[in-house]
């Protein structure tokens, strides 16, 4: 069972369209262990995995399953992050037990006892497009290039010569052209590749914060930054002196500079996740928007991280509201403004025809889900019905349109 979003099941009953945008999964609704979610992935499936602080959850777009570490052999049930290599096994970041690998239905485990890595305080785990994997942790960043484990940290000992600034390591991405961008905790911006090696900090350089909380690389190669203080921080240009830019309450008006995550959607648009303001949505040009609990329904503005899903669906996981993925108001308010359109049966499960009434001239019609995705299209004459299978489709709504000249009607179609 799910808590569904009432804007979208309004206008299956005529009412009036409120700022609802959400659809919730919770403890309450979904059966999750807990309402604190800590990492999100998509599998190559589909699948959306789900850490929490007391389990790991999957769900297929329909149903969902908890693995826990008794008696399911998660290595620990506070998970910290989630990540995928190139064969597709999923890599499990815990608090207190190293790391969990996920491998059809098969656990492998990789900790103190069998490999270099700090087995408390996983942050974050990368693995960039050579295939290397990139473990951050509270005593170092770990890295394993399929030929030896290297560890960098703050000691003289610290692989290459690379001495960091300090040690604690939040997370990193890997540009494509070998550059690592290092986000730290108390010990700025790092970077390496295999000949160079510098930071930034307030100390050495004047950098707006020395802690961040996300790095994520653009497809400029520039870098940005979610910082627990410092706000949203762009880094552009050469990693050796480039430019910074801060984005932050007093420079553009966010409404908190405490960031706890980001992503960089389809669109180029960095969404973070704040500690009290929702979602902030920065479009460029100091340009932004917010989905909080007031505007939007998020169950909470305590936003501990998100996922773009490859439907370009967003989802927010939260610190006390559960799991949320975000449903596009564009088509509902579209169709909120067309004539109805005569759907039956209404729910279905397989056959669904559509009325299209007579005389109405050639006609074209659509099936898109909420994020505004085409399932699919067709023509018709443009007279009687139509008759169109969903028998595939997994269960939810989906908007129905069909467009006549100078005319169009639209529906909602629920699919059981």
């Amino acid at each position: 069972m799910v808590r569904r979003s009432l804007f979208a099941l309004a206008f299956l009953y005529g009412g009036s369209a409120f700022a609802q945008d959400w659809e919730v999964f919770d403890m309450a609704g979904a059966g999750l262990p807990s309402n604190t979610i800590t990492a999100l992935i998509e599998d190559e499936d589909g699948v959306i995995w789900v850490g929490t602080d007391w389990g790991l959850c999957s769900y297929n777009g329909d149903t969902w399953s908890v693995i826990q570490q008794q008696p399911d052999g998660l290595p620990d049930n506070t998970i910290t992050s989630l990540a995928l290599d190139s064969t597709g096994r999923l890599w499990v970041g815990t608090l207190n037990a190293g790391i969990g690998i996920l491998d059809n239905g098969t656990w492998t485990y990789l900790n103190g006892t069998n490999s270099p890595v700090f087995t408390d305080g996983v942050k974050h785990i990368h693995h960039d497009h050579r295939g290397w994997v990139w473990i951050s942790t509270e005593a170092g960043l770990h890295c394993y290039t399929g030929l030896e484990w290297r560890l960098y940290n703050d000691q003289e000992t610290s692989y290459g010569g690379f001495t960091f600034f300090g040690p604690n390591v939040k997370a990193v991405d890997v540009r494509e052209d070998g550059l690592v961008c290092i986000a730290t905790m108390n010990a700025g911006l790092t970077y390496l590749n295999e000949t160079e090696f510098i930071y930034y900090t307030s100390f050495s350089s004047g950098f707006p914060d020395n802690s961040m909380n996300a790095v994520e690389v653009d497809a400029n190669g520039d870098r940005w930054l979610a910082c627990p203080s410092g706000g949203l921080i762009w880094h552009a240009t050469s990693f050796i002196g480039g430019p910074w830019f801060q984005y932050n309450s007093f420079t553009a008006g966010f409404p908190d500079n405490t960031l706890l995550c980001l992503i960089i959607d389809g669109q180029g648009r960095k969404l973070t996740g704040s500690e009290t303001a929702g979602v902030i949505v920065f479009e460029g040009g100091g340009t932004f928007q917010t989905w909080n609990s007031t505007n939007s329904g998020l169950p909470d503005d305590h936003v501990r991280c998100l996922l773009e899903d490859s439907n370009g669906r967003i989802w927010a996981g939260t610190n006390e509201g559960g799991l949320a993925r975000r449903i596009s108001t564009t088509s509902l308010e579209d169709l909120s403004r067309s004539e109805a359109l005569k759907l039956y049966p209404n729910p279905a499960s397989s056959i669904v025809w559509m009325e299209l009434g007579q005389g109405v001239g050639e006609a074209r019609w659509s099936l898109v889900d909420l994020s505004g995705r085409m399932i699919r299209e067709g023509g018709s004459a443009g007279s009687g019905q139509v008759m169109l299978d969903v028998g595939d489709l997994t269960p939810g709504l989906y908007i129905v349109s069909v467009s006549f000249p100078g005319n169009q009607r639209s529906a909602l179609l629920r699919v059981e």
